[in-house]
């Protein structure tokens, strides 16, 4: 998966493998005759630097997919490894012979599946600013705006002065929002997702107070939502002999029902 090797941090691990040792093997797999490296590269060319004849190294037993999944891990976790690399890495497991989903890459090497999937999308991208991504200007987040550009010249030339000028991704995402008003192409416009409707305080006490109703010959209606979570009720007993009394029986039944009186922003006052 790694390309590039940053040539000062190599000299510096193997300078500190010359004054401690190896301090963690590196780690192999059988393959026929030979040996196949699975986890330690870096290690690995360090000690060839060296000038070492020989390395300590664990030896496991591990799959194709387990073998390409583990050493990949090891790779994420370090903080030199490049967008582009990882999105080479991640293709690595998502193309045969491996062919895993986005899904199962995210569980395995402890990352979303949307985090997965933009940093794939990175290979998309025209290889000059994939080669400009390297250098730190660039990321991710950035060629989130450029690939608004359908003319892959152009966003090559405004990734290049986006990397030049070392533009933040706001700046970044002005100066495409302002190239695309001057070539006329449509602007994407941020898609508001829908509140989900508010929870009705009342769901889970409507068919005690319909019931309590039909037991106690009174009409609920009007209900009306007041802002704040806050409801209420138009509570009407014109069929009852004793209007009021039949009232106060609702409410003391519902109260019994609900296990507590019902709060009192919810009932209009009895007229």
């Amino acid at each position: 998966m790694r390309k590039e090797f940053d040539p000062l941090a190599l000299r510096d691990l193997a300078r500190s493998m010359k004054q401690e040792g190896l301090i963690q093997p590196i780690t192999v797999r059988k393959m026929g005759s030979a040996f196949e490296l699975v986890v330690g590269e870096r290690r690995l060319r360090a000690a060839q630097i060296l000038g070492w004849k020989a390395i300590d190294a664990r030896i496991i037993e591990i799959n194709d997919e387990d073998a390409a999944v583990k050493g990949l891990i090891e790779n994420l976790q370090r903080a030199d490894l490049t967008p582009i690399e990882e999105a080479r890495g991640f293709k690595q497991l998502v193309e045969p012979p491996y062919s895993l989903t986005q899904e199962a890459i995210a569980q395995r090497v402890g990352k979303s599946q949307t985090v997965v999937a933009r940093t794939l999308a990175l290979l998309d991208l025209p290889i000059e600013i994939q080669e400009l991504m390297p250098r730190g200007i660039i990321t991710e987040t950035h060629t989130r705006s450029l690939r608004k550009i359908s003319d892959r010249t152009l966003q090559i030339k405004l990734a290049r002065e986006a990397d030049r000028q070392q533009w933040s991704c706001k700046e970044t995402e002005r100066r495409v929002h302002d190239l695309l008003k001057e070539s006329g192409e449509p602007l994407s416009r941020r898609i508001s997702k829908a509140k989900p409707p508010a929870k009705d305080p009342l769901e889970h006490i409507w068919q005690p107070i319909l019931e309590t109703a039909d037991q106690t010959g009174v009409k609920v209606s009007a209900v009306r939502y007041e802002g704040s979570g806050k409801w209420r009720l138009h509570v009407e007993a014109n069929g009852a002999v004793d209007q009021r009394r039949a009232l106060a029986d609702f409410f003391i039944r519902l109260g019994q029902t609900l296990h507590g009186p019902l709060p009192s922003d919810l009932i209009d006052s009895i007229q």
